[in-house]
């Protein structure tokens, strides 16, 4: 069993220490290795000019060092599911036959839905002017964003993108590995969707996928392309740019 799953883990403060930094180093450097790593590929095979222009050391490690709070106020979040899943508190399940398969097969779709509503709300409101200025300008000052834009983020903004999980996991159940995929998934569709360089290539994906180009108009633009995977609430809401065009390869 793992050491944090047992039930005296919280009782011993050096382990939950030794956890809780695991937990940190994990998060950050999985997004800095994905990230760096994702660069690397695009530099070498993508002839985009874009890609060379906006990628500034000074942005860059700007957005690292905020990328870092930000993993902890997940690392935070996480750990206290954690405990929640150890006192019975959640809807996280491990064995399979808790639920039909088809649930199982639904549950990531079902919560990517709750995550795009959530997310897309949630955007709306920190573009008002009064919040945007403290929540979500830190986000902003990446006009060009770069594949290191994805966790730079003011610590209250990754407090309200994150919360989602806390809640979701009380009442939703879900298997642990869907939980893990759909954190994954997130992780690297934040990258990519920073990147600049348009990896849709086809008029259908483009249409109801969010890529790079897709959020590169929203951070010129401010205004419009609120959503974070699918487009289909910005155009139910007519806040998806005119402008969505493909970036030049």
């Amino acid at each position: 069993m793992l050491y944090f799953l047992q039930k005296d883990f919280w009782n011993q403060p050096w382990m939950v220490v030794v956890f809780v930094s695991s937990l940190l180093m994990i998060i950050f450097l999985r997004y800095v290795a994905f990230a760096g790593l994702y660069h690397a590929i695009l530099k070498r095979f993508s002839t985009s000019k874009r890609l060379i222009y906006k990628f500034k050391k000074i942005q860059v490690r700007r957005e690292i060092r905020w990328s870092f709070l930000s993993s902890i106020v997940f690392t935070v979040f996480s750990a206290c599911c954690v405990w929640a899943y150890q006192q019975g508190l959640t809807q996280v399940y491990v064995d399979l036959g808790r639920y039909p398969i088809w649930y199982f097969c639904v549950s990531p779709f079902l919560i990517l839905f709750l995550y795009e509503t959530y997310y897309y709300w949630l955007h709306r409101l920190m573009h008002v002017p009064s919040v945007f200025k403290i929540v979500h300008k830190v986000h902003h000052e990446s006009l060009h964003p770069t594949v290191f834009t994805s966790f730079s983020f003011h610590p209250l903004e990754a407090v309200m993108q994150f919360l989602f999980f806390p809640i979701v996991v009380f009442f939703v159940p879900i298997h642990f590995s869907v939980l893990f995929g759909v954190l994954i998934l997130m992780t690297v569709s934040a990258v990519v969707n920073h990147s600049g360089v348009e990896i849709f290539h086809r008029k259908f994906l483009l249409k109801h996928l969010i890529g790079s180009s897709h959020h590169d108009l929203h951070h010129l633009e401010f205004k419009s392309n609120f959503g974070l995977y699918f487009t289909w609430w910005d155009r139910i809401m007519h806040t998806e740019s005119k402008n969505n065009i493909k970036i030049q390869k």
